[in-house]
């Protein structure tokens, strides 16, 4: 091992993850890219790292990783040394002078620009906004039914404290929505359902 590094750096290790869950201790852990019903393993990121790149639940960034601590090794496969953040799925380091939040916008912020520009959007519609790509449930990884999962909880967040409106579709006698729309208030969204073009409140 090189002086001062608790590892080798030919065991280092680059890829994309999705932070799935943060601990109360702060550590971060993100799923690795997988094959289609294989289990995902996942990363430690350690709660340093993590509140340095403000990383949050949703959040897509670059690791560099190598393998746990022996004594974690059998609960986590993996820990990560490095994180770089990510805005359009390009890797981006931190600029000298800037503070790592100012590197990259979260999915909820990115989630919360799209709808604010005044049009009604659903969660499919995002999604190919974001990544450049459509969502297909049966064909998707768990990289990219984490991503789809991220911006419905976006948009939930979003709606939950009053910044998106939210318009919910049923279908003839069920008792579930079946669709689900946004928009940056209820007029953009009852004009849109009515089939009527949307014009700003006050234009009128």
């Amino acid at each position: 091992m090189v002086m001062g590094l608790n590892y080798a750096p030919e065991d280092v290790k680059t890829t994309e993850v999705i932070i799935a869950s943060v601990s109360g201790s702060g550590v971060a852990f993100g799923i690795l890219p997988h094959d289609v019903g294989v289990e995902p393993d996942a990363v430690a990121i350690a709660p340093k790292l993590a509140q340095l790149n403000d990383l949050r639940i949703g959040d897509t960034v670059e690791v560099s990783y190598v393998p746990n601590f022996p004594e974690h090794i059998d609960r986590i496969k993996w820990r990560a040394v490095a994180v770089y953040r990510k805005t359009d799925g390009t890797p981006e380091k931190p600029v000298h002078g800037k503070k790592p939040g100012d590197v990259r916008r979260t999915i909820e912020q990115q989630v919360q620009d799209i709808v604010m520009g005044g049009e009604v959007w659903n969660r499919g519609e995002i999604y190919v906004e974001l990544f450049g790509e459509t969502f297909t449930s049966l064909t998707a990884s768990e990289v990219e039914r984490a991503r789809y999962e991220a911006v419905g909880h976006a948009l939930q967040r979003l709606h939950d404290t009053s910044i998106l409106a939210c318009a919910k579709v049923y279908g003839p006698g069920k008792k579930n929505a079946t669709a689900l729309y946004y928009a940056k208030n209820t007029h953009i969204l009852s004009r849109a359902l009515m089939g009527l073009d949307v014009h700003e409140e006050g234009e009128e």
